[in-house]
């Protein structure tokens, strides 16, 4: 596991905007290592209540590959990307029958994701480009500056480039795309990193408007928080990401005024939201939400294509899944609907959210069937916990209809009694056809050890 900004114990500097131009490779082929074919995924019919729609089917296919802080993403043309923690992607041509582990090569300046980690993969929706970023080890930035490895590709993973960003920053740098300032027919890309300060971190936003070649620190940072979510960019080119105040006053607040401290948001589940292309940020509290417990970054913000805003969070009072929506940009939530899957008692905080078409999302999530809460947090090592995909066609309603399936066989939890997987995450993709995929780690050890990376979808 990195090393937590925290644990540095170094005062984070004055975000000032700083062009970085990095050493940037020819197109070279990454190397490539096929796994051997698996057994045929365990596929279990979904239930539930969706009206004029025909029963679906969940499936969970076995990568065979153990790694943390899985990510999954989809092409255009069906092609299927898990990042690993560092070292590269895997690749499923076949809808995740079978995955191929790709590297891609060491960059010009020697900046390579071999030891990097908290590696992230992302698929632009209109380019089809594919990212993968690691964090916490780009040697161009010097002794203790972090910084992260950037690479991608436009050719589903046979070449790649690549550049250097975010020195400065450590754990959990996440990266998405979204609308350039100059027009729709151009992208830009951010990259999310944690800066340490004096009690957490911060989240300075680097953007790049050549397609990943070179980078720009915004002069605010998005938020004063440590592991947010993966972050969302809407059709009308709005930024999102979540996170829980769960670190409470901190001294260099009262020298940063940008988001000073209150006190009603501690706990709270928030949205930061930027409407100008990453340059200014401002925090939306979720109204009544209690989300402490989550201290590790998921996916909890999602944009469907006519706009609405999806919030999830496992509330810390009853352990349960809730979700709000907002149709004026994170301003104001709708009233809180209870979506636990059919069968589920209590969530153990992992749960992720991804959106389509207007009223469609899926929510991945880890639960148990308990009846009593055994305890939540994702790496505690107590319960069995099963992984579950949840579906709604009618999500932005007041009273949404959902279908649901646990994904595991039965009595193979995907966490049982005192595994613990290591940093779980289950960021999540949908197709150009609708189809929802999601990650889940099995069987872990304990922290830092890995866990045993599945893919998982919901079809009709």
């Amino acid at each position: 596991m990195a090393i937590h900004p925290v644990k540095l114990g170094i005062v984070a500097a004055a975000l000032v905007v700083i062009p970085i131009v990095a050493s940037r490779i020819y197109p070279f082929p990454a190397s490539e290592k096929v796994q051997p074919p698996k057994a045929s995924p365990h596929c279990t019919a979904t239930v539930g209540d969706l009206p004029g729609r025909p029963v679906a089917q969940g499936c969970m296919f076995d990568t065979a590959i153990v790694d943390q802080s899985p990510s999954i993403q989809v092409s255009r043309s069906g092609v299927l990307f898990i990042g690993r923690t560092a070292k590269g992607v895997l690749r499923s041509t076949d809808n995740g029958l079978n995955w191929q582990e790709i590297t891609p090569p060491s960059h010009a300046n020697g900046d390579s994701h071999a030891k990097g980690v908290h590696g992230t993969v992302h698929i632009d929706a209109v380019t089809d480009r594919v990212y993968y970023v690691t964090s916490n080890a780009a040697a161009s930035c010097g002794p203790m500056k972090g910084g992260a490895v950037v690479s991608w590709s436009d050719d589903l993973g046979k070449t790649w480039d690549g550049s250097t960003t975010g020195c400065g920053t450590y754990d959990w740098g996440r990266m998405i795309t979204g609308h350039h300032p100059k027009g729709l027919n151009q992208r830009a890309v951010y990259f999310f990193g944690v800066a340490p300060r004096l009690v957490g971190g911060i989240r300075p936003v680097f953007r790049s408007l050549d397609g990943g070649a070179t980078w720009t620190k915004m002069m605010n940072p998005a938020s004063v928080t440590t592991e947010a979510g993966a972050g969302v960019a809407a059709p009308d080119g709005t930024l999102y990401f979540d996170y829980p105040e769960f670190i409470g006053f901190d001294p260099y607040r009262v020298i940063d005024q940008t988001y000073p401290f209150k006190p009603a948001n501690l706990c709270r589940q928030i949205i930061a939201v930027s409407e100008d292309f990453g340059e200014t940020w401002r925090q939306e509290a979720i109204p009544n939400s209690l989300a402490c417990n989550i201290q590790t970054g998921h996916q909890k913000i999602a944009v469907d294509k006519a706009g609405t805003v999806y919030a999830l969070w496992t509330d810390d009072r009853d352990n349960q899944i809730y979700l709000v929506t907002s149709r004026n940009r994170a301003r104001s939530w709708s009233k809180p609907v209870r979506v636990m899957p059919k069968g589920a008692t209590f969530n153990n905080g992992h749960a992720n959210i991804i959106a389509g078409e207007p009223g469609h999302i899926v929510i991945a999530s880890l639960n148990t069937s308990a009846k009593e809460n055994p305890r939540r947090w994702i790496v505690s090592g107590y319960g069995s916990w099963n992984a579950y995909l949840a579906e709604s066609f009618d999500g932005d309603s007041t009273r949404p209809h959902f279908r649901s399936v646990n994904l595991d066989p039965p009595g193979d939890a995907t966490q049982g009694e005192g595994e613990s997987p290591s940093e779980a995450e289950a960021y999540m993709g949908m197709s150009a056809d609708g189809v929802a995929w999601t990650t889940f780690s099995r069987h872990g050890a304990r922290l830092g050890k890995g866990s045993r990376f599945a893919a998982a979808r919901i079809s009709e």
